[in-house]
């Protein structure tokens, strides 16, 4: 039973919490709180933090890593085409047999390139790949095809696409390889370790500066890439007082839309790497060098010499008896397999027609290295040269000489006065050129020192196949007897097919194609020209110090001659000729 307190008196045994102890602990309880919310927010911030820089790894390392796979794959068992097809400062375009099949396939021309996921495009480019069309395990030369990439660029975040071009049609698929990459520099470089493409704009440390496209002719010329990825954390910082800020490289993809600096609270890590093609570089178990000689080849030659060396991974040869395959993606191989010698060298030869003026090939050849009882393949590929410089031929005899011409006949030819003379003592004609070339236009400037005698001639030979045959555009007197003023001029273009001697063969021999009545003046230079494209001839003559007129004097079409070498022809006269020029006429 309780007993009330009546007495006044404090009970000695009194138990509780006074006022001031109870806020003591609520306060306390209010401090550890807090603190156990601010460790679980930091907790959770860096939790967040942490997530968003794997995911920047993985989006930089997977852009990186698949741009230096294309690169250093690039090539391998291409017999048609290039191991490059397209490259700019924000794509690449590279070809290699991934399944190692010995053909490529569709799925085997990588595009990678950077672009917006949405939007129309800003930006296209073409590439023409070779790839096994009708699935029969080799590629003809009609397996290609033109496909047109759009890419989306604005501003940034962009992803990076690989691009593979359809079978069936000229589209292509795309696959996203990774994400919110802020930008992307390509750098190229050649075997001298400069900048590609040539010309280009470096800066302080002899880097290409963005933009730039590569052309055609640059894509065998890539000897190393730098691969420059910056990439940005999916979300913002949670942190207020976070901030990241520059500036983007200028003229780079991330520019194009109009933004050159960010600001804001996104992480961002920059990813670089330095990608060769390989077996351009040691290979763990052997190398393939490729060497041809000569290279760049010249016209009129026409053939170079292609050696193989294979090395083993110690870098000795690796003795007789391999096969090394080689393949090339223009021109004739004259041996497509050929065996190593003691020295570990195979050779080959790579012949060219000279369809065109210049040509870029790349020759490639490919063997197996057996290494603990397992055959591993070995790659290479270089460019050959087939160069005639910008016009097939140019030559105003400014030089004093004569050097390239073939002289022919009983004329005697001499450079005099920075002119090209023939004496009177004979007939004649000079030859240059390629016995190949197909479509051209020639022209020359010649003067007679006196008048032309009855049925005599000069000018232009064209697709020259010997003496006897050949085509003409040449100036030939009709009527000369007299006062030179009733002198008759026609030019003509003339057919020779004929078994007799060129060199005995004076006025109207030949087949006369065409012709027509023209003034000539003796003492004054004329310029000759004429133009041979697939059947059809073309011939003009003018005063060379008026304009060219328009139009042509003479149009015919013949098919005898396909091709063959230019020269200057007269019969019997004192000539000069002058300025001689020869440019292909190109689809």
């Amino acid at each position: 039973m309780c007993e009330a307190n009546t007495s006044g008196e404090r009970w000695t045994n009194e138990r509780g919490f006074t006022l001031i102890g109870l806020m003591v602990g609520s306060g306390l309880s209010l401090v550890l709180i807090a603190m156990l919310v601010t460790v679980f927010q930091s907790q959770k911030e860096s939790f967040i933090l942490q997530n968003e820089l794997n995911k920047m790894q993985a989006n930089g390392r997977a852009a990186v890593n698949y741009i230096t796979r294309g690169v250093q794959n690039s090539g391998f068992n291409v017999v048609r085409g290039t191991r490059f097809l397209a490259a700019s400062d924000h794509y690449l375009t590279s070809v290699f047999d991934e399944d190692n099949d010995g053909v490529i396939e569709a799925d085997e021309v990588f595009t990678y390139a950077l672009s917006n996921s949405t939007g129309a495009s800003t930006e296209t480019f073409t590439i023409s790949p070779f790839f096994d069309m009708d699935s029969d395990g080799a590629i003809s030369s009609a397996e290609t095809r033109d496909y047109s990439i759009g890419l989306t660029l604005g501003t940034p975040d962009f992803n990076l696409y690989m691009i593979k071009p359809n079978v069936g049609d000229s589209g292509s698929e795309r696959s996203k390889l990774a994400e919110h990459i802020d930008n992307l520099i390509i750098r190229y470089y050649d075997k001298n370790d400069d900048p590609l493409p040539s010309g280009v704009t470096v800066d302080a440390d002899g880097r290409p500066v963005p933009p730039y496209t590569l052309a055609s002719s640059d894509m065998n010329d890539i000897r190393r890439l730098e691969i420059e990825v910056l990439v940005k954390s999916p979300n913002q910082d949670p942190r207020d007082e976070y901030l990241d800020s520059g500036a983007y490289t200028t003229g780079s993809a991330a520019t194009v839309g109009g933004t050159t600096t960010y600001s804001d609270r996104h992480h961002r890590l920059t990813f670089e790497s330095n990608a060769s093609p390989r077996n351009l570089v040691m290979a763990p178990y052997g190398i393939m060098s490729i060497a041809a000689s000569p290279n760049p080849v010249e016209c009129p030659d026409d053939t170079t010499t292609v050696t193989a060396t294979l090395l083993d991974s110690e870098g000795a040869a690796v003795g007789s008896g391999l096969t090394v395959n080689f393949n090339a993606s223009d021109g004739t191989v004259g041996a497509s397999s050929s065996t190593t010698n003691g020295s570990g060298e195979a050779s080959t030869t790579l012949s060219y027609d000279w369809a065109a003026p210049n040509a870029s090939i790349t020759l490639s050849a490919n063997s197996l290295i057996t290494v603990g009882g397992s055959d591993f393949p070995v790659f290479n590929a270089i460019p050959v040269s087939f160069e005639s410089g910008d016009g097939i031929l140019t030559d105003n005899f400014d030089d004093g000489d004569s050097a390239g011409w073939t002289e022919l006949g009983s004329v005697n030819w001499n450079v005099a006065s920075q002119k090209y003379k023939t004496a009177s003592n004979g007939s004649g004609q000079s030859l240059n050129g390629c016995a190949s070339w197909q479509d051209y236009v020639a022209q020359v400037d010649l003067m007679r020192n006196g008048s032309l005698g009855l049925n005599e001639y000069a000018g232009l030979v064209l697709r020259y196949q010997d003496t006897t045959h050949q085509y003409q555009a040449r100036i030939l007197c009709l009527a000369c007897a007299g006062n030179p003023a009733g002198h008759v001029y026609v030019l003509q273009l003339i057919l020779l097919d004929t078994t007799e001697s060129i060199m005995s063969m004076l006025g109207f021999t030949g087949t006369v194609l065409d012709q027509a009545v023209v003034v000539v003046t003796s003492g004054d230079y004329y310029t000759i020209k004429a133009s041979v494209e697939g059947d059809a001839l073309k011939a003009k003559i003018w005063l060379a110090t008026d304009p060219e007129p328009a139009s042509w004097d003479l149009e015919v079409t013949d098919s005898t001659y396909t091709e063959g070498k230019v020269g200057l022809m007269t019969t019997k006269n004192v000539m000069n000729f002058d300025n001689v020029s020869v440019n292909p006429i190109t689809p």
